[in-house]
């Protein structure tokens, strides 16, 4: 961490010199704003008739590393459509690991040297500092008006205004977005049907009936084996870390609490949702929890990986997690049992009459910046489209492109695309087309990612319990998609109200202030300390500079 913060700090003093040389004297592009009068004769959406060269960096996403290979970037059929299509090549200056170490502090000083790509990725930071010089265009919105295609449009503007005021500096849109679904981001509650139905239960429908399931699932063997070895609720030490498996992140949320996230302190202002008063009453249900032995007892010592052995071996029937849970870890309980069941809740609020509010912050994976030197700068954008028209494509088109992932499962090879933008409803549209198409019996409107989920929820309907973790995502009833789409029809989603680059208070003690926090938590759910330290702690945190991260949270708040 103070690593990344001196070279930021480097950095930006760097590129403040270069933004006061920038105005003392001349810029080759004026004003930046290289794409503010577009001539509509101009306009040319489709292929080039020359090849059109970018040049940037590829930045290899971590989880495909061991997959990625320069020979199959360049000879996959994707590149080839591509090129075919576009008439768009890109040259790449480096090829890196997608992390602090590799591409990201390349990519910083590439930004302090004045150097730039045609295009790169950034992160909120590196925009910032990129906002104050002539390296990059900014003024996107008429490009992105006139080259941007209906498709792209509607997906970058499904999440709502936010988003692209997010991207905004002095007015003007400096970067474009690589949009994800906030929606994939609320937690829900997996729970064991069948440990219910052999118990005679039914599923809960607030906090205080399921923990009576949880005391049920510990004391009563669900899983018939005349032995004491179960507990109701699986979690890891890095509990507040999610979505994920094993987390509480949405246990805090039925309490009211948002960990991680900034939330409406009633005041005019924001504060940290992760001690809030809510914070306290999921602190009390999960001591007590732990106290009556519903939560392993060594959880502090576990990673997310040794806890969802609890629930994959059968001796945990609750976790909270993401909407993918069933594919990992869960099928796994299904494949060693043909009998487990694990279904999906939406969060249950604290108490009857009351309603659980899922968190979420602003759908953007990435963000791409052009450089004010390149002279194609359209040419982003027509790759960007290019993307949109592949993930669109009926099956039999859609399966020339796949290639064989580790497991040898056929996929799409986006780890080979830097340029690329999701539907943020793509998932959920997926789960009522799949539903539909299950009920009808008519797939000829899914696409070619959409029959492949289809295909695997009929072969479960059909006795296939290995598709399990398909269909309790994609399918009808009691699956992850059914639950998050009762709080996208709801509106019940608690959005993240910083949605900028973090303060430099943020970047320097931000991770310090999450440290005590889950260290004071952990503390309390052991029962090693108790809620009465509360005020003592709160001191702690501050000094150690939640205080002065409040403070900087609140002043770019109350400006925008």
């Amino acid at each position: 961490m103070l690593k990344k913060v001196l070279c930021l700090m480097l950095i930006a003093i760097m590129v403040l010199s270069m933004a006061a040389c920038s105005k003392s004297g001349s810029s080759d592009k004026g004003d930046n704003n290289a794409s503010a009068e577009i001539d509509p004769a101009t306009i040319n959406t489709g292929k080039y008739d020359e090849p059109v060269h970018l040049t940037s960096f590829f930045q290899i996403a971590t989880v495909f590393l061991n997959l990625f290979s320069e020979e199959e970037l360049e000879s996959c059929y994707y590149t080839q459509q591509q090129h075919e299509q576009t008439n768009i090549y890109i040259d790449y200056q480096w090829y890196s690991p997608a992390t602090q170490e590799d591409a990201v502090q390349k990519t910083s000083m590439a930004i302090a040297s004045g150097e730039i790509p045609d295009f790169m990725i950034v992160d909120r930071a590196q925009l910032a500092l990129l906002a104050k010089t002539d390296l990059i265009n900014k003024d996107l919105e008429p490009l992105w008006n006139a080259y941007a295609s209906d498709d792209m449009k509607k997906w970058t503007t499904a999440e709502g205004p936010d988003l692209w005021e997010s991207l905004r500096y002095d007015g003007n849109i400096i970067a474009l977005p690589n949009v994800a679904g906030s929606i994939d981001q609320g937690e829900v509650i997996w729970i064991r049907q069948d440990w219910l139905t052999k118990l005679g239960l039914e599923l809960p429908t607030n906090m205080e009936e399921l923990y009576d399931v949880m005391l049920a699932f510990k004391n009563n063997d669900p899983d018939g084996n005349g032995q004491d070895d179960t507990i109701g609720m699986t979690i890891h030490k890095d509990f507040l870390n999610g979505p994920g498996t094993g987390d509480v992140v949405g246990l805090f949320n039925s309490f009211g609490a948002y960990p991680g996230n900034w939330t409406d302190d009633g005041n005019g202002g924001i504060m940290y949702g992760s001690v809030t008063d809510g914070a306290k009453d999921a602190l009390t249900w999960m001591s007590k929890a732990y106290a009556d032995g519903l939560i392993a007892q060594d959880f502090s010592s576990m990673d997310s990986n040794k806890a969802a052995e609890a629930s994959v071996s059968g001796t945990s029937g609750i976790q909270w997690g993401a909407m993918w849970n069933h594919m990992w870890p869960l099928q796994s309980t299904v494949d060693n049992n043909n009998e487990a069941e694990w279904v999906a809740l939406p969060l249950l609020p604290a108490k009857a009459g009351e309603v659980a509010h899922p968190q979420a912050t602003i759908g953007l994976n990435q963000l791409f910046v052009i450089s004010s030197k390149c002279e194609h700068p359209e040419a982003v954008i027509k790759l960007l489209n290019f993307w949109v028209s592949t993930q669109l494509l009926p099956k039999e088109e859609m399966d020339k492109y796949m290639l064989p992932d580790e497991a040898g499962t056929m996929t799409f090879p986006q780890h080979y695309v830097m340029l690329k933008t999701w539907n943020p409803l793509k998932n959920m549209e997926a789960h009522y087309h799949v539903c539909e198409s299950l009920e009808s019996g008519d797939t000829s409107k899914l696409t070619g990612e959409e029959m492949g989920y289809y295909n695997d929820c009929a072969a479960f309907v059909a006795g296939d319990p290995s598709k399990a973790g398909p269909y309790r995502t994609f399918g009808p009833g009691l699956s992850s998609y059914s639950a998050l789409d009762s709080y996208y029809q709801g509106g019940l989603y608690e959005y993240n109200k910083f949605t900028t680059a973090d303060t430099p208070a943020m970047q320097q003690k931000l991770s310090t202030v999450n440290d005590k926090i889950v260290e004071y938590y952990t503390q309390v759910i052991m029962g090693t300390k108790t809620l009465d330290d509360w005020d003592t702690f709160m001191k702690e945190v501050n000094a150690l500079g939640l205080e002065e991260i409040t403070a900087e949270a609140n002043e770019w708040y109350k400006s925008k």
